[in-house]
C-alpha cells in the first residue's frame, strides 16, 4: 500500500482575504463563514475579511441575535448552539460567556454536531491565546478590544476551524494514537516516567498529528483538549519543530485564568517531539528539561528506536488485516471510552479528501443521536446501542467502545470484536 498519500499535509491558510468587507459580493460566496466578536457586537476575529471593515455588519448581527434571544428563547442560560435556518443557508451562534461566535454555512448538508464541536474548540484556542482574564476584563470594560490581543495568534483560529470541521479528534474529543506493540508501548512509557524533573506537570512525546504516550503527575488531570490545543499550536507554528523552544502557553483544562510553559524539543528528522509542561517559567526549570529531554534521546538511540518509531509512522494510518478482505466496509472509526482514537485509512489532522469530509458530517450527525441517548439515561445504551441510516452509516457501541462505520454494521462488529 502506498503510505504516501496518507501522511499528514498541513491545512492551507489563505491570508489574500483579509482586505475584503461586506461591502463586496464576495464577501457572502464562502461555503461557510466563521465570526467572533464580543457580546456588544465588537470584532475579534472574521475568517475572510477584516475585522475592522466588518465592524458595522457585526454590529448589526449582534442587536438581530439579541431580538432573537429576548423574544425566542425564555432561559438563554440553557442554551448551547442557536440555529436560525433559511432556504439557502444556516446560521449557527454559540455563546461562551462575554464572547460569541457565529457559523454561517451554505452547505445545508453539515452536520450541526460538528459546528458545534468547531465552534466550542474554537472557544478554547482562543482562550488559549488571551486567558479567561479576557472574559473578566470584557465584564468590566465591554468594549474591551479583545481583538487586538489575538495579535499574531489569528492564524492559530482558522486552524481551529478548519480542524474543527474535518478533524475526528475534536469532533469526537478524543487523541489519536500511533499503534504500537505493548511492549514498544510500555519501554516508552517507563522511559517518560523516569524523568522525574521538579515541577514538570505533565510530559508528553507525540508528532503532529499522533501522540505516542503521555506521563503526568499523580491526580493531575490533563484534559483531551488540552494536548489538542498543543498539537495545533505545533501545526500551526512551523519554527516549534526546529531546535529547542522554551514558550508560554494557556491550557485552559488546567488552568484558563494563566500561563504555563512548555518545554519542546523536536528530533528524529523533526518528526518526533518531547514536550514538558511546567509551572516554573525559571531559566533554571528551562535547563532540567534540556537535561532529561537529552537523556531520553539518548536512550532511545541506544535502543535503536528511531527505526522502530519512523517504520510505525509511515505504516499509518492502515487498514486493519481483519478486514482487507470485507470490501463491503468502506471506513469506520473506534473510540475508547477513555478518549483514544483508531482511525485507518485517513489523517486525523491535516487536509483530507471530500470523501473522508462527507463521511464525517454522517458520522457526526450519528454521534450526536449516540450522546443523546446516553444523557436521557438509556439503561441499554452502553452495550445494546446500534442504529444506522438510510445512507448505509451505523454506529454502536460495545462496552467501552465506540464504533462509528460506513457500510454493512453487523459485519463489520462481528470482525472486529471476535
Amino acid at each position: 500500500m502506498n503510505t504516501e498519500s496518507y501522511q499528514y499535509k498541513p491545512h492551507v491558510i489563505n491570508v489574500s482575504y483579509q482586505e475584503i468587507s461586506p461591502d463586496i459580493p464576495e464577501f457572502f460566496t464562502h461555503k461557510r463563514h466563521v465570526f467572533i466578536m464580543t457580546n456588544t457586537g465588537r470584532p475579534i476575529y472574521v475568517r475572510y475579511g477584516s475585522e475592522i471593515k466588518s465592524s458595522i455588519f457585526l454590529a448589526t448581527i449582534n442587536a438581530i441575535f439579541q431580538k432573537f434571544l429576548l423574544f425566542f428563547f425564555e432561559d438563554k442560560e440553557k442554551q448551547n448552539l442557536f440555529k436560525i435556518s433559511h432556504d439557502k443557508s444556516n446560521i449557527y451562534i454559540l455563546q461562551r460567556n462575554q464572547i460569541t461566535y457565529i457559523c454561517t454555512t451554505n452547505n445545508l448538508q453539515d452536520s450541526e454536531f460538528i459546528i458545534y464541536q468547531m465552534l466550542d474548540f474554537l472557544n478554547t484556542q482562543l482562550i488559549s491565546i488571551v486567558t479567561d482574564q479576557a472574559n473578566v476584563h470584557l465584564i468590566q470594560k465591554p468594549n474591551y478590544d479583545l481583538g487586538f490581543s489575538v495579535g499574531g495568534s489569528r492564524n492559530l483560529l482558522t486552524l481551529a476551524i478548519k480542524n474543527g470541521l474535518y478533524s475526528p479528534c475534536i469532533a469526537f474529543n478524543s487523541i489519536c494514537t500511533l499503534p504500537m506493540t505493548v511492549t514498544l508501548r510500555s519501554f516508552i512509557h517507563n522511559n517518560l516516567k523516569e524523568i522525574k524533573v521538579s515541577n514538570v506537570i505533565a510530559t508528553l512525546l507525540l508528532t503532529e498529528t499522533y501522540v505516542i504516550d503521555i506521563w503526568r503527575q499523580k491526580n493531575m488531570e490533563f484534559k483531551t483538549s488540552d494536548i489538542m490545543i498543543i498539537q495545533s499550536m505545533i501545526q500551526g507554528q512551523g519554527q516549534l519543530k526546529k531546535g529547542e523552544n522554551w514558550i508560554p502557553i494557556c491550557l485552559p483544562g488546567l488552568s484558563a485564568m494563566g500561563f504555563v510553559y512548555a518545554y519542546i524539543n523536536f528530533f528524529y528528522q523533526n518528526t518526533i517531539g518531547i514536550v514538558m509542561i511546567s509551572d516554573d517559567n525559571s531559566l533554571d526549570m528551562f535547563t532540567k528539561c534540556k537535561e532529561a529531554a537529552q537523556t531520553m534521546i539518548e536512550k532511545f538511540d541506544s535502543n535503536k528506536l528511531q527505526q522502530t518509531l519512523f517504520s510505525s509512522l509511515q505504516n499509518n494510518p492502515i487498514t486493519p488485516k481483519c478486514i482487507e478482505n470485507q470490501t463491503q466496509i468502506k471506513h469506520f472509526i473506534v473510540r475508547h471510552i477513555s478518549g483514544q482514537l483508531f482511525l485507518p485509512m485517513y489523517q486525523a489532522f491535516g487536509i483530507n479528501n471530500k470523501t473522508f469530509k462527507f463521511y464525517m458530517q454522517q458520522y457526526g450527525e450519528l454521534y450526536k443521536d449516540f450522546m443523546i441517548s446516553q444523557s436521557l439515561g438509556n439503561l441499554d445504551t452502553k452495550q445494546n446501542y446500534f442504529v444506522w441510516d438510510s445512507k448505509g452509516f451505523g454506529i454502536t457501541q460495545y462496552h467501552d467502545v465506540v464504533v462509528s462505520i460506513l457500510e454493512f454494521m453487523i459485519r463489520l462488529c462481528s470482525v472486529l470484536m471476535n
